[in-house]
């Protein structure tokens, strides 16, 4: 394979689990995290084959710059991933606290927003190019304690539409859903008690079971997705878990 891989949240989690597989692929990969030391081992795979950027998806003149230099070394992007998002306060929606829900929105759309200025249209010159937002069940699904994150990755997928709506026909732009994986995130949340998040119990229980997907399988996941008809991915809602079982 070749091309450019461009993708957010890259120094842990999902986002580094793609960068792994597209290095893995031949794709060049343009790594956008704030993690310099992360990045650096990320850098260190494949030395020639990716731009690491230092910088927080907030900051759009620092997104755009990384993502020009990356694209002035290796053309126009194939794939963009926006992996990088927050699980933000975890509470009732009426005692959220606002810095913090600020934060989880502007990570995870504003963030998202500024990746799609540095690749966009750089893919419709081009003439061809995927856009992929990492979203969650959450977006559409009530889990108490996670008003903050589904509010904020329904969002995404609001914007991620009016990309693919907007895009034309050289754009294929999707939401992909990766379900239960072991990450960060995960971690974290088994460690709240339940008045805030009532269904911790639940997530001790499939981490004990061992129902936590390595964040490796998505990356499979991506690829699977990636490798459907545009008519299947377009403007979508896509779910690793069925790609999976599929496969």
């Amino acid at each position: 394979m070749s091309g450019l891989l461009v993708v957010t949240g890259a120094s842990r989690g999902i986002g580094r689990a793609i960068c792994e597989r597209g290095l893995g692929r031949g794709l060049a990969v343009c790594a956008v995290a704030r993690s310099a030391d992360d990045l650096a081992t990320l850098a260190a795979l494949a030395p020639d084959r990716v731009e690491a950027v230092v910088a927080d998806v907030r900051d759009a003149p620092a997104v755009a710059a990384g993502c020009a230099a990356a694209i002035g070394r290796f053309g126009a992007p194939t794939i963009a991933v926006a992996a990088a998002g927050l699980l933000g306060p975890i509470d009732r929606p009426w005692r959220l606290d606002p810095a913090g829900l600020d934060e989880a929105l502007s990570v995870t759309v504003t963030g998202t927003a500024n990746l799609a200025a540095a690749t966009v249209p750089e893919m419709l010159e081009a003439g061809r190019g995927t856009f992929v937002a990492v979203s969650a069940s959450s977006a559409t699904r009530v889990f108490p304690g996670w008003a903050a994150y589904g509010a904020a990755k329904a969002g995404l997928d609001a914007l991620v539409r009016h990309i693919g709506e907007e895009g034309g026909d050289a754009l294929t732009a999707f939401s992909f859903v990766p379900g239960l994986t072991d990450t960060a995130m995960q971690a974290g949340l088994r460690d709240v008690d339940e008045e805030r998040f009532p269904m911790v119990g639940q997530f001790r229980r499939w981490h004990e079971r061992g129902a936590s997907k390595d964040p490796a399988l998505v990356a499979e996941a991506l690829e699977l997705a990636l490798a459907l008809p545009r008519d299947e991915l377009h403007g979508r809602i896509v779910e690793a878990d069925p790609l999976l079982k599929r496969r």
